[in-house]
């Protein structure tokens, strides 16, 4: 190479040299700045460790590509109690996951792996043990084929909150079942509506669940007048957050109003009004009792036999009325203002003043006797007794004048000696014992019990003394009166006389306590002999006891028998009634009634068919038609009396036994009355047949005649009274009661629902029948056809009988003018009661018009109505044709006249005239 060539091959070296030096130069500065950023980029990355560190928030970052941890915060190391070294890998992490909260983490997992970012909480199993909750936030980073390259995580311990939590939830749980459990009432209302009531609150309203009542308004639940008070009531209650209780009447559904007493809060939060109510009902009566009873108190203390007297700062003020006469004042400020020693006597006032501090010290004062000094300076001696009241620091006291009591406790310690000698000299036993055995017995229970000498009885035990089969009964007596259980009562015991004998005693015990427990005195006297004039006499008693039940039995059969007979109208019906009470009274079924004609044939009727001979013989020696009337005759088979005759035959009842009661004289003449009364029965019989058989002769021969036909319709209203009487007074009072013990049973909460479903079904079967009589009665008798008249009767027979059928009534009535008899009264309210019922039947009437009025001494009633008329020819001279013929006969019987028409048109007219039979009213 030539020097040419070697130049420019070193200059270009040269120039490279110098390039190569200033691009070095370049970079040396560039690397500078690199590595000066790069320290502050891991400063600052320190600070952010550190400051994640201090947090309590661990931070980590997992490398897909090489399945390790590749950076874990001091901080994660603190929260989980592990070090890297435990986390070679992403399923080390798996290792200490809870194992209930695996799923938990493998969910995460799988949304992290499509690239989501994940936030959740799951437990783990701290390093040093325990069961800590943890908060992840888990960030994937992915490439550009959708795979996780790297994973960073962010951890949060908190176990803390999850207790709080579960704190919180467990609070509000108890609170609400304490809501729910509370007894008393509480509701929440927000903008005047309801919105919670607790069971409590519902049971107080009557409703049986919540969705009955929320959403109402809060005012359903008040009476109008409490309403203002409500308005304002709930917004003081917004404005100060809280209201005071206060009093409220509540309204339940049932229209019942309660009391209550109502305290309310404001929940902020909701914007709601809570109140909770306290059912102050019962206070309220309590209230209302302790006033009344104040008020017995104060008539107590004004009535009180006890005096009493109040003091308060050491003065009197006030003594009742007991008190101003033991201490002889006339007027209560003779004592007002005065101290309670300025009544004691001068010798007891210190030792008072003494006592009276000692009550205020101990708050009451035991029984203390002293010396008073009344206003008349005449002394006594009285019982005292104090109370402190520290609420009022007052003093009640209350005494009693004991001067009498004292004078005979002096005047009984006195007469010691002389009881003394009466218990000796006493002519009963009386024994004093200690523990059941005996310490003292006087000379006379020596006596009693067969001893020569009171220290023979001395240390026997009381069972010793008393029969066998009562020393249980005796000895409870005397346990439970030494128990404090008073005096035993009067005791009839036997008693075991030393010789062996017994005797029927009496016996009382009384306790003497002042002598030793267990210590009592019994005083024991000799009955015997009472008690065999007490059982004579009691057997003397029992028979005229059973005399007087006989002789009451007897007069009641009489008088029932003789009620009966009022209503017999055949001779059948009376004989077979005499049987029945015969049988009855003397309880026996061998009661017979026969009929002996005047050729001896027997025939029985009534009763029993056999016949004893002995006193079929006896009746024909003596002669059927030759026996006494009403006369009871004895035979050895039994008994007979002859009735009486009837169509000529001997009609005798026979008891076809010797009975043992017909030899009481009260049964003999108990049977004889029966027969007299039949007796007279069967002549009324045979009057009445003569006349029944003279009136069908009258009959038969022409019309029957007007008086016959008012003593018929008599007898009927008669006997239309008597019927109704026994049904108002037998049949519906019967069903009534029945009833009412129906309704009572049914009340029974302990009644199964079926069955008191079936008794409330028969009480309305029965009220139905109720019904049903009620109307049988009236219209058989009605009830104010004697009391209102003739007019209002109709009136109310018309109201009646139009809530019955279709057609309309109308009733002219015009002031008659007299005083109308009884029988035309009735008269035409029968007739007008067939009218309505054949109108009902056949007429299919719409309307009825019905007038009565008087004229020219005669009273009218005119009936019409549009139905569809009658033959008159045909049907009204009809035997019985749709009652008009009853209705024509009844007119004739008032001496009145009828008449019908009835147009072709259809309608019916009838016109009936009847005198008054009366004077002018």
């Amino acid at each position: 190479m030539n020097s040419l060539s070697w130049g420019i091959v070193v200059t270009v070296g040269i120039i490279f040299l110098i390039g190569s030096f200033g691009l070095a130069q370049r970079y040396r500065k560039r690397l500078r700045e690199l590595s000066s950023k790069l320290d502050q980029a891991e400063r600052r990355a320190r600070l952010m460790e550190d400051m994640l560190n201090n947090i309590n928030l661990g931070t980590w970052s997992y490398d897909s590509m090489t399945d390790s941890v590749s950076f874990i915060s001091r901080a994660f190391i603190g929260i989980t109690g592990y070090v890297p070294e435990d986390f070679t890998s992403r399923s080390a992490w798996e290792q200490i996951v809870y194992p209930e909260d695996t799923d938990r983490l493998h969910t995460m997992a799988y949304r992290v792996s499509r690239g989501e970012t994940v936030v959740d909480s799951y437990r783990i199993v701290h390093g040093n043990g325990e069961i800590r909750w943890m908060e992840f936030r888990m960030i994937p980073t992915m490439n550009e084929f959708g795979q996780m390259v790297r994973l960073d995580g962010i951890l949060t311990d908190i176990t803390d909150k999850k207790k709080i939590e579960k704190e919180l939830l467990e609070f509000e749980h108890r609170f609400s079942r304490l809501t729910e459990l509370s007894p008393h009432p509480l509701l929440v209302q927000k903008d005047g509506r309801l919105t919670y009531v607790n069971p409590a609150g519902l049971r107080m309203l009557g409703v049986e669940k919540l969705d009955d009542i929320v959403g109402e308004e809060i005012y359903c639940i008040l009476p109008p007048e409490e309403w203002e008070k409500a308005r304002q009531r709930i917004r003081v209650i917004v404005e100060e957050e809280y209201g005071e209780a206060i009093e409220y009447q509540v309204l339940s559904r049932d229209g019942q109003l309660i009391q209550t007493e109502v305290t309310g809060v404001y929940d902020a939060s909701s914007g709601s009004t809570v109140h909770v109510f306290y059912d102050i009902s019962e206070r309220k009566k309590v209230e209302t009792a302790l006033k009344e009873s104040m008020e017995r108190y104060r008539r107590l203390v004004e009535l009180s036999p006890v005096a009493i007297a109040l003091c308060h700062d050491g003065l009197i003020i006030y003594v009742n009325p007991e008190g101003l006469r033991i201490l002889g004042a006339s007027k209560l400020s003779d004592v007002v203002g005065t101290t309670p020693w300025d009544w004691v006597s001068e010798e007891n006032r210190d030792w008072a003043e003494a006592l009276m501090r000692d009550l205020v010290r101990n708050g009451s004062l035991p029984p203390e006797e002293m010396t008073l000094v009344r206003t008349d300076v005449e002394k006594l001696e009285a019982l005292v007794v104090g109370i402190y009241d520290p609420a009022h620091a007052s003093v009640e006291i209350v005494f009693e004048d004991i001067t009498s009591r004292k004078m005979a406790e002096r005047a009984l310690l006195a007469s010691e000696e002389l009881n003394r000698h009466l218990v000796e000299l006493s002519p009963l036993s009386i024994i004093l014992h200690h523990n059941y055995k005996i310490a003292y017995i006087n000379p006379a229970g020596t006596a009693l019990y067969g001893a020569k000498m009171p220290e023979e009885m001395l240390g026997l035990t009381l069972m010793e003394l008393l029969g066998p089969e009562d020393v249980e009964e005796v000895m409870t007596c005397i346990s439970g009166q030494l128990e404090g259980q008073g005096n035993t009562p009067l005791i009839q015991h036997r008693m075991i006389r030393k010789d062996g004998g017994v005797l029927e005693v009496e016996s009382v015990t009384t306790g003497l306590p002042h002598l030793g427990r267990g210590t009592a005195m019994t005083m024991v006297w000799d009955v015997t002999t009472r008690k065999k004039a007490e059982e004579e006499r009691q057997t003397a008693e029992q028979k005229i006891r059973e005399s007087e039940d006989r002789y009451f039995r007897l007069q009641m059969s009489l008088d029932q028998f003789s009620s009966d007979l009022f209503g017999v109208v055949k001779v059948e019906e009376l004989n077979g009634r005499l049987v029945r009470e015969a049988r009855q009274v003397l309880d026996t079924c061998r009661i017979s009634l026969m009929k002996i004609g005047a050729d001896g044939a027997v025939v029985v009727t009534h009763g029993g068919k056999e016949v004893p001979d002995g006193v079929l013989q006896s009746i024909r020696e003596r002669g059927p038609d030759r026996l006494p009337l009403c006369q009871l005759i004895d035979t050895l088979d039994g008994h007979y009396v002859k009735i009486g005759e009837m169509n000529g035959e001997s009609r005798i009842l026979c008891v076809g036994e010797s009975s043992a009661l017909l030899l009481i004289q009260a049964q003999r003449v108990w049977l004889e009355t029966l027969s007299r009364y039949v007796n007279v029965l069967y002549d009324n019989f045979r009057v009445i047949e003569d006349l029944r058989r003279n009136v069908d002769q009258l009959a038969s021969g022409q019309m029957m005649p007007q008086w016959l036909l008012r003593f018929m319709f008599h007898l009927s209203e008669n006997e239309r009274k008597r019927l109704s009487q026994d049904l108002h007074d037998a049949a519906l009072q019967e069903q009534i009661i029945w009833y009412r013990r129906l309704n009572q049973l049914s009340a029974n909460a302990d009644l199964p629902a079926r069955y008191r479903e079936q008794l409330e079904e028969i009480e309305q079967g029965l009220l139905d029948v109720v019904y049903q009589i009620r109307i049988t009665c009236n219209e058989l008798r009605p009830p104010l056809l004697h009391e209102e008249g003739l007019e209002r009767s109709l009136e109310a027979l018309f109201e009646f009988t139009q809530m019955r059928t279709d057609y309309a009534i109308q009733f002219d009535y015009s002031d008659l003018g007299y005083v109308i008899h009884d029988d035309v009264i009735i008269g035409l309210y029968r007739t007008v009661q067939e009218m309505l019922s054949n109108a009902a039947k056949h007429s299919g009437a719409s309307r009825v018009v019905i007038k009565l009025f008087s004229e020219d001494d005669r009273i009218n009633l005119h009936y019409e109505d549009n139905g569809i008329g009658m033959d008159v020819d045909k049907t009204a001279n009809t035997f019985n044709s749709m009652g008009i013929y009853g209705m024509k006969e009844r007119i004739r019987s008032m001496e009145g006249c009828i008449a019908f028409a009835s147009p072709a048109e259809g309608g019916l007219f009838i016109r009936i005239s009847v005198p008054v039979r009366s004077t002018t009213g």
